[in-house]
């Protein structure tokens, strides 16, 4: 996304074998995910900026147009 942003550079999201709507909202298996992340870096400020981070990138990217490929 920082590339897109910078260097507008063009972004295809490709979401293999996961709905979008669960990146985009963190459920399901992003949410367990990310909750791993934030007990990593629980007691590290720059880390949790990181995960914030992603979690804004990974909402941003699932709201754009791309490909959901499911079974195959």
């Amino acid at each position: 996304m920082e590339c897109k942003d910078k260097n507008r550079q063009t972004v295809i999201p490709i979401f293999y074998d996961v709905d979008p709507s669960h990146v985009r909202n963190q459920r399901e298996s992003s949410a367990e995910t990310f909750a791993q992340h934030e007990l990593n870096y629980n007691d590290d400020c720059e880390g949790m900026q990181k995960v914030q981070g992603w979690r804004t990138a990974l909402t941003v990217v699932s709201n754009l147009k791309g490909h959901d490929i499911c079974d195959g």
